[in-house]
């Protein structure tokens, strides 16, 4: 397994995170790329002449060719946003105006509210059809139930590449095949899944993709939006102002080339940089090894968890999900399990997970539920302690 802990300065002793699900914890070369560039350049980009500004733009530009090169991607086709949900709601910008009224907005029940709260509101807007396909009360994605509201009419298929509550990760490239086939737009949440595998672009037949920076050991604050350059090319931007317009007229304006008429004002140039040390530092111990760590260790995990009565666990089997296993403890509240074992310094995610749709749709009880995440810092110790907390709180609250 992957012995790497020492890399993560926030992992004091003690200290059991299983929550970076939400965001992975920060590894040193990381921060110190974040303090470089404030204390020997911390200029602007794509404005001044002056050694400073012209680092700054340099490590910036470096930092995007980065991302480009991890997803086979051109760096003209990649888009820094502040977060995964600031780049899905940049999609349904892009794609407002070929939605039209009477077309069909085909969404997963599981999906993050990032991917679909923009395409419920683009509906609205357009007068289209907001179309949910569900899952199989095992958790695998309905195929059977998709196919039936595929239609000709479908202007858009949004779809998670992995979800943030059951782990589940749908055959999103098969997906994307069948709504091509109808003209359909294709868009993929990859926030849940960029950390764990790695992805080329062209090959999941996607038009666009957003995802987080600060859930693959980036900082918080950065994002991105992956696009098909002839898609991205004349896209509407969320925003508009400084950095991102050729020229400025009394009447009229001519926005720059992609994909600077995405990056209106000043960027977080330190979180960016930072951002290119993380994917520095995921290909320098390489997704193979994440995979085979992260895998066992939620093989483990999962087991673990099944193994303790009054302990429900949702969504398929560890080969078919990714690092990630959402539970409840009959009888106790998502929040009162978490906030007990985060007395014992075990730190777990409960709640809905920006996920009501799908607890809902499952009925898990509360429509919340406890979330442990791993990753490649944590150890079968780690799941050790966590079913111990469980199993002293069963008997703090009488269970």
């Amino acid at each position: 397994m992957v012995d790497c802990r020492a890399e993560f300065p926030a992992l004091r002793e003690g200290v059991v995170y299983l929550d970076s699900g939400a965001t992975s914890l920060k590894p040193r070369t990381v921060i110190e790329a974040m303090v470089k560039y404030y204390e020997e350049f911390p200029a602007n980009v794509h404005r001044g002449g002056y050694p400073w500004a012209n680092r700054a733009t340099e490590a910036y530009e470096e930092s995007r060719e980065k991302v480009a090169r991890l997803l086979g991607a051109h760096p003209d086709e990649v888009v820094f946003t502040k977060n995964a949900t600031e780049a899905l709601n940049l999609a349904a910008s892009i794609l407002g105006e070929y939605v039209k009224e009477g077309d069909r907005i085909l969404v997963s029940v599981m999906e993050h509210h990032a991917n679909f709260l923009p395409w419920m509101r683009l509906a609205r807007i357009k007068g289209a059809e907001f179309v949910i396909f569900n899952v199989t009360p095992d958790g695998y994605l309905d195929l059977n139930d998709f196919k039936k509201k595929l239609t000709h009419n479908t202007k858009v298929v949004a779809l998670t590449m992995a979800s943030n509550v059951l782990g589940t990760i749908p055959p999103f490239k098969r997906v994307a095949k069948m709504a091509r086939e109808v003209g359909a737009y294709v868009v993929l949440d990859g926030a849940q899944y960029l950390s764990h595998h790695r992805v080329r672009v062209r090959e999941t037949g996607a038009h666009l993709i957003g995802f987080s920076g600060h859930k693959i050991f980036g900082p918080m604050g950065t994002g991105i939006l992956w696009g098909r350059k002839e898609l991205l090319k004349d896209g509407n931007p969320l925003l508009i102002g400084g950095s991102m317009i050729k020229d400025v007229g009394f009447d009229n304006y001519e926005l720059e080339e992609t994909p600077k008429r995405y990056e209106a004002g000043t960027p977080d140039v330190g979180g960016v940089i930072g951002l290119g040390a993380a994917i520095d530092f995921i290909l320098k111990i390489g997704y193979d090894n994440i995979l085979a760590h992260e895998g066992e260790l939620t093989r483990y995990l999962y087991e673990s968890l099944r193994s303790v009565p009054g302990v429900e666990v949702y969504g398929p089997p560890p080969e078919d999900r990714t690092s990630l296993v959402a539970f409840n403890l009959r009888g106790l509240h998502p929040h009162d399990l978490a906030w007990y074992l985060g007395e014992m310094g075990i730190m777990v995610r409960s709640g809905g997970h920006c996920a009501h749709p799908l607890h809902k749709f499952l009925d898990i009880p509360y429509h919340q539920s406890v979330r442990a995440s791993v990753s490649i810092f944590n150890t079968k110790g780690d799941v050790d302690r966590l079913v111990e907390g469980i199993e002293r709180a069963k008997r703090a609250f009488r269970l």
